[in-house]
């Protein structure tokens, strides 16, 4: 019972902690909840992989797993002159890979809201895609560090999920053509990810969509949707047929939008998907608590797809008899 009451005091309450990490002088964040574990770094513990990426100096082995290991600073193409007395590894896992980088130092945790993470400016974003947002911490610029793009750049492969859909997910004609009926609500911080998802889903029929860089935004707008509905005596369901979030979001996480969907606009018709990297048995009993109706690992879009279909087409039917 008391695992139950830490989970809900988790869940929904808009709130991260980010551990700041250094490469050179300069301070970068990433979500506590992607870290498995800190390691020093051992560079006679690493096995050189031929024809790998140029940023990726081997693998080593942990725990009787082997793991990439990945040169932030390399990467990034960073040329501070600096160099750590002691290297660490942060070893991560999102999207269901465990991959480990080295950095110079780790510098300590903060306890944050998902309010104070910023989005980047449109302007700068253009050109550094590789960081999601900035958060002011004691009076000190931290940039949060996309990690789920910097391995999609090293390894394009792995994230062919995002960009493929099974052609058995796609084999029902009849709910493919009817795909397109509704509107669909994304709400996904990552540019790059956020448009695959959008290409995707709409390649498989889903083509009215709305897509926002924050959760806020998302919220905000099913909250005026569900308000303009009712003014023509409708409800939300008419509109949105489905929202699909992402967790970790500047401003509002996809947490909160869900518990507060169900709990401040009262609205449990609209079906809620939550789509992360971040989903393991733990965050799983967070996405029921907060009263999502499923969750799906990044990046599986034919399992997103076919769950769409049938809470969209399998409600319908249950309004219709």
């Amino acid at each position: 019972m008391a695992g139950n009451k830490e989970i809900l005091l988790e869940s929904g309450t808009n709130e991260l902690e980010i551990a700041e990490f250094m490469l050179g002088t300069q301070s970068f964040g990433i979500n506590v909840a992607k870290i498995r574990e800190f390691v020093p770094y051992d560079s006679s513990a690493v096995t050189k992989v031929p024809n790998s990426p140029a940023s990726m100096v081997g693998v080593f082995l942990l725990r009787g797993r082997t793991i990439p290991l990945i040169n932030l600073n390399l990467h990034l193409e960073r040329d501070e002159d600096y160099e750590s007395e002691r290297p660490v590894v942060l070893v991560t896992e999102f999207n269901t890979l465990v991959n480990g980088f080295i950095i110079d130092a780790i510098s300590q945790i903060h306890r944050l809201s998902w309010n104070d993470i910023k989005s980047l400016n449109p302007m700068l974003q253009k050109h550094t895609t590789r960081f999601t947002g900035t958060v002011n911490v004691k009076d000190k610029e931290v940039l949060i560090m996309d990690l789920e793009y910097i391995i999609s750049e090293i390894f394009p492969e792995r994230m062919r999920g995002l960009t493929h859909i099974d052609a058995a997910a796609l084999s029902d004609e009849e709910i493919a053509n009817r795909r397109g009926s509704g509107k669909i609500v994304i709400a996904e911080d990552s540019p790059m990810i956020r448009n695959m998802i959008v290409k995707t889903i709409g390649s498989a029929g889903y083509t009215d969509i709305e897509s926002f860089e924050n959760g806020e935004s998302a919220y905000n707008y099913i909250k005026k949707t569900k308000e303009k509905a009712e003014q023509q005596g409708k409800k939300l369901l008419d509109i949105v047929s489905l929202a699909v979030t992402d967790i970790e979001m500047p401003r509002m996480d996809g947490l909160t939008v869900c518990r507060s969907v169900r709990e401040e606009l009262k609205e449990t018709s609209i079906p809620i998907i939550i789509f992360s990297s971040l989903i393991n048995e733990q965050m799983a009993i967070k996405c029921k608590t907060v009263g999502a109706n499923a969750h799906v690992t990044k990046p599986q879009m034919g399992e997103l797809v076919g769950i769409m279909d049938n809470l969209i087409f399998k409600k319908e039917k249950q309004l219709d008899s």
